[in-house]
């Protein structure tokens, strides 16, 4: 089976005991590949790509990409985190018992792993902690550090403007039994989509990487 770290996140986030935001229906959607991006994700990932290469989405002032505008001031202090030596976009896979786990991590530069996120909300470091995503970027990348650079943004409701209310920064670091319960989630989840008939579509994933 072939499954993104972002699926198995999805899973851990839905067997929380008091969790009720994510249900077994966008679980299901999740498994299958059924994505539609909400606002948020499509400013996160706009965002990003300025992150990755300015230049290429400079106009007067500022930036733009896909539909959104970030002004110099927003920017500047976000782009004055970015070594441009690192590696962006990097992908690589784990084999965990019969599943093929991948992993793609915003940057690498040398054996320190970075994530780029962006929230309108207020940052919540626990939200970050607690994730499977960075614990199985770690077990595949072998980093000897992760650190988040969490970009707090606010849009005005009226006129879309983008502004930077914060920037937090998160270092994460590998433990000794991060390996272990990697396997732990991996299997849980394989047990789970066998016993939902999910398990053929994941199957036919890994048979077309091949």
């Amino acid at each position: 089976m072939r499954i993104s770290t972002t699926t198995l996140e999805s899973f851990r986030l839905f067997m929380q005991p008091e969790q009720e935001w994510m249900t077994e229906d966008s679980l299901r959607d999740s498994i299958l590949g059924k994505f539609v991006p909400t606002h948020q994700v499509q400013l996160g990932k706009a965002f990003g790509q300025v992150l990755e290469n300015p230049e290429r989405y400079a106009v007067s002032r500022g930036y733009r990409c896909d539909g959104f505008e970030f002004g110099e001031d927003v920017m500047a202090p976000c782009l004055a985190l970015m070594d441009r030596r690192g590696v962006y976009e990097a992908k690589a896979t784990k084999q965990y018992d019969d599943c093929t786990v991948v992993a793609c991590a915003d940057q690498l530069v040398g054996a320190h792993l970075l994530e780029h996120k962006t929230t309108l909300s207020t940052f919540d470091a626990e939200k970050y902690l607690d994730s499977y995503q960075w614990r199985f970027m770690a077990d595949i990348f072998q980093p000897r550090k992760i650190t988040y650079h969490v970009f707090c943004l606010y849009e005005s409701a009226g006129n879309g403007v983008i502004e930077l209310r914060s920037i937090e920064t998160l270092p994460l670091y590998p433990y000794p039994e991060l390996h272990a319960d990697c396997c732990a989630l991996v299997r849980q989840f394989r047990d789970y989509v066998i016993s939902r008939g999910l398990d053929g579509y994941l199957r036919q994933r890994q048979v077309e990487a091949a």
